[in-house]
């Protein structure tokens, strides 16, 4: 799960969502042409992914650990990260625990036990793109140095990495709304005051309609709520300038192992966990069952 040293992922065609090829009869295409063709699509997949869904664990990613083996083993899965770009693991990964903890004990916040030591950890998910498919190149007849070869195709899969500590809980997204329907806030008392100034005033109006009036202003305050929280959204570029929401390198948090333990008796080392915790990961939700969510939290006694 560990990525190796001193590879990085692809280059991917430049992300443009609003410039795409004009054709025209008899055009000449090069490299820059075929990439805007490659690249526009991609692009806006990716926007919309960012924007209207946001990173999660769209299925799969399950976490476990393999005492006797010290493995800590990902099922495959597929996730969308902060950046839109989905996130694939086709094949069950596992990483030996005690060999990692050898590499990383300076950074591991660990706690002594009768028999070991315990520390948390947690598993993120990155994007990865790896060239694939050599074929030949063509070369100029002036370069000496013969046949060339380069690759022809972006293979888009993912890496794992185990990272000391448990997560950073991600900031929710539309507060507003957040507060209207009763959740937590962000934690953070500035924020939460200004958020209850634009909100609460809205839900005592709702709280002392009359019954008919109930759903009118109940649906004015969503929508002020969901105006207000998009007016505050911002790329993730410190000037604002940028299109995605997320940064680089970006990443999704599959689960919190919480008290991983390295026992070692009689010279064999194996590995425990009191809690393997995926509720720390943001997961999708498809639109039928939002859907269906939706139309029972609307009657009088369904929902939530």
């Amino acid at each position: 799960m560990k990525p190796m040293q001193g590879e990085h992922s692809a280059t991917l065609p430049p992300p443009d969502p609003f410039t795409s090829l004009a054709a025209h009869f008899g055009m000449l295409l090069g490299v820059a042409d075929l990439e805007a063709v490659v690249g526009h699509a991609w692009a806006k997949m990716r926007l919309h992914n960012a924007w209207l869904h946001g990173g999660g664990v769209v299925w799969g990613f399950g976490i476990s650990l393999d005492g006797p083996r010290r493995e800590v083993k990902i099922a495959p899965g597929l996730a969308l990260d902060d950046l839109g770009r989905e996130l694939h693991l086709p094949v069950l990964s596992c990483l030996d625990l005690a060999k990692w903890f050898e590499e990383n004990e300076e950074k591991v916040k660990t706690r002594p036990t009768t028999d070991g030591v315990a520390f948390d950890a947690h598993v993120l998910a990155r994007f990865r793109a790896c060239l694939d498919r050599p074929v030949p190149a063509l070369t100029s007849p002036c370069d000496s140095a013969g046949a060339q070869t380069t690759y022809s195709r972006l293979r888009e899969t993912c890496e794992l990495l185990l990272v000391p500590g448990r997560s950073t809980p991600r900031r929710d997204r539309s507060p507003r709304l957040r507060r209207l329907l009763g959740l937590p806030g962000t934690g953070d008392a500035v924020t939460d005051a200004a958020i209850a100034e634009d909100v609460d005033g809205l839900l005592d109006k709702v709280k002392a309609a009359a019954d008919a009036d109930r759903p009118r202003l109940w649906l004015e305050a969503v929508r002020k709520c969901a105006a207000l929280d998009t007016v505050d959204r911002r790329p993730a570029d410190a000037d604002g300038s940028g299109l995605l929401p997320g940064g680089e390198p970006g990443g999704v948090i599959l689960g919190d192992l919480v008290d991983l333990r390295l026992i070692t008796v009689g010279g064999t080392t194996t590995a425990g966990c009191d809690l393997i915790d995926v509720a720390t990961r943001t997961s999708q939700v498809d639109t039928v069952t939002l859907v269906e969510l939706a139309s029972a939290a609307s009657l009088p006694r369904g929902g939530a």
